[in-house]
């Protein structure tokens, strides 16, 4: 086995930072290079682009890194553009009384934003993926209905337009978007590539296991989705406030469709990609109208539809893999920085168990999963639950780690009820989980999903990347023991199926539980590799004093490790003890192990 005092290394910067900074010094150069010499369509023109690349880049910033697809932009879009235009008719055409109108819009999208969050993210049903599509699709049609039917108010199918404005040039207002793109652009790198730039992938890749690492996911995707949505409100006063035109056009369909086709051209988490396709497709439509009036958005709806069909990573990326730019980014090898192993942490002994189940049952509809199941688990004890298919073992691991699985009865983790609160909470009272399929971040090195299990749901610094962390020893003897330090610097999705069931292993434990819940650890892996499963195991809950629990079906490695065994079927407890107890069990012969289980254990 590797010395556990050996440090571990990590990429110290991944490659998804290099491209989009590189790209954005030279859109930044050329966005200040000709701002003294442009006459006045053109600066204009580009100052609308400039504002829609702010809400393309921001829309990225949601589905891109964040993973949710949203139609809310004409929504929030046309919420600042109509406070603005709604203050300036009807209120005080002032610079205060701009500033007002950008408040209020911010408050009202922050809201609303809220408002979808909680629906969405915060339900207790297993909802698709899709659901916020069609939420926000829903509200932009919604809002769009609503400003006809206000009738002065809004202007109706007039809209507002025709009042009163700062007196800026258009050069002026030129140098302030491009200003506004290059500052939002630049904070969105920023962040992006912090520690809570890599929490957002993650969340992107693997929700489910972010929520069983003890985060608090929905808080996250709820706060994102609304600060950027009300920076997309800001964006439309902007808008209203130099075109002095606030039209029903601008919170239909046609805006929150463009938006994502924006995105998906440009490459989505690309940050630059997005703005850099809103600004070219901006500038481009006047003319493009004008020459094919009758085929120009089609073009585009096609251009779109082959985008996500063919170049799922989007149009810019592709094309600078293509030329042979994007690549050397891509593949230059990153610098490494020094991982230290913790070795002051382990559980405390205590004298009680660490956990307790107590008459809990499982109902799907009028099937019993689960039965009246009662145990309880003491600190290093490694127990086996067996069973045939169908007898419930799933079942009964998913009420351990989410209170809201069970129908029935009490489950305590060191003392406390885990209530009925979701995987993260329950997460956070010492309960680590791992799959049967192994669980990871795709998109993610080795070691930035360790990096993540060890913040112990805590959000990480928004605009800081740290380069070091503790790993707790039972996560650093997975690291060694099973070879992942050979593979610290290879994406998840790249690495062998055995270095992946030990990596989420190693996730877990990094979080340093008291309660180990391993479903079918040793599934697909070689002989080899089951024997190095179970000796870290029988070290750990030897050294570090864990509770295991272990589904598992192959018997002879269930007879190699468990200190005790739990033999379920048809969701009722059928026996409790040893291997030997089990086994000697004629009742459990006959329902599960077999009369010549007896005889192979002797």
């Amino acid at each position: 086995m590797s010395n556990l005092n050996a440090p571990l290394q990590v990429s110290k910067i991944s490659w998804q930072g290099r491209l989009p900074l590189f790209l954005y010094s030279v859109v930044a150069c050329t966005i200040l290079a000709p701002s003294l010499g442009l006459g006045n369509y053109l600066s204009g023109l580009l100052v609308q682009a400039f504002i829609f690349g702010i809400v393309a880049l921001v829309t990225d910033v949601i589905w891109g890194y964040l993973g949710i697809l949203t139609f809310a932009s004409s929504a929030m879009f046309g919420i600042g553009a109509y406070a603005l235009g709604i203050m300036f008719v009807h209120v005080s055409p002032t610079l205060g009384g701009a500033i007002l109108a950008v408040l209020a819009a911010i408050l009202v999208a922050g809201l609303v934003s809220t408002a979808i969050g909680w629906l969405a993210f915060y339900s207790r049903a297993k909802l698709s993926e899709f659901y916020l599509a069609v939420v926000t699709l829903g509200a932009s049609i919604l809002f769009g209905q609503a400003v006809l039917w206000t009738g002065t108010l809004t202007g109706g199918s007039n809209g507002l337009s025709g009042f009163a404005t700062l007196s800026l040039s258009n050069q002026a207002w030129y140098a302030v978007a491009a200003a506004a793109l290059l500052i939002s652009g630049s904070i969105a790198l920023k962040i992006l590539s912090s520690d809570f730039g890599l929490l957002m992938r993650a969340i992107r890749d693997n929700e489910m296991r972010c929520r069983y690492l003890s985060i608090k996911t929905p808080g996250v995707k709820t706060a994102v989705f609304s600060v950027c949505n009300s920076l997309i409100a800001a964006m439309g006063a902007f808008y209203a406030l130099f075109t002095t035109v606030v039209a029903p056009s601008l919170v239909g369909l046609t805006l929150a469709t463009n938006v994502l086709i924006w995105v998906i051209l440009g490459g989505r988490a690309t940050i630059v990609g997005p703005a850099l396709a809103a600004i070219l497709v901006t500038a481009a439509t006047p003319q493009l109208s004008t020459t094919m009036p009758l085929y120009w958005q089609g073009l585009l709806g096609l251009v779109f539809v082959l985008g996500v069909l063919f170049l799922p990573r989007g149009v810019l990326p592709t094309i600078l893999s293509a030329v042979g730019m994007g690549m050397r980014f891509w593949s230059r090898q990153p610098a490494a920085a020094r991982f230290d192993i913790g070795s002051h942490l382990r559980h405390a002994e205590g004298t009680g168990p660490v956990l307790q189940i107590e008459a809990v049952s499982k109902n799907f509809g009028s099937f019993k999963a689960l039965t009246n199941v009662s145990l309880s688990v003491q600190r290093g004890e490694l127990l086996s639950i067996v069973g045939p298919n169908g007898a419930g073992k799933t079942s009964l691991v998913r009420c351990i780690s989410d209170g809201n699985e069970r129908s029935s009865g009490l489950i305590r983790v060191g003392g406390t009820s885990i209530g009925q609160n979701p995987p993260d909470c329950v997460a956070a009272l010492g309960v680590g989980r791992k799959f049967q399929t192994a669980s990871v971040f795709e998109t993610l090195t080795v070691a930035e999903c360790m990096q993540i299990a060890t913040w112990k749901g805590k959000i990480p610094n928004l605009f800081r990347r740290s380069h070091n962390l503790t790993l707790a020893p039972a996560a650093a003897e997975v690291v060694n023991a099973l070879d992942l330090n050979s593979v610290w610097n290879v994406a998840a999705r790249d690495i062998s199926h055995g270095q992946r069931q030990a990596l989420e292993l190693a996730m877990v434990l990094a979080q340093e539980p008291s309660v180990v819940i391993l479903d079918e650890p040793t599934a697909g892996l070689t002989v080899q590799e089951r024997t190095m499963v179970g000796e870290v195991l029988s070290r750990l809950v030897a050294t570090e004093q864990l509770a295991v629990i272990l589904i598992e079906h192959d018997f002879e490695f269930v007879k190699r490790i468990s200190t005790r065994v739990v033999v379920l079927v048809a969701g009722k407890l059928l026996a409790d003890g040893t291997i030997k107890e089990v086994a000697s069990s004629k009742l459990v012969r006959e329902a599960y192990l077999g009369r010549s289980y007896k005889e192979r254990i002797a």
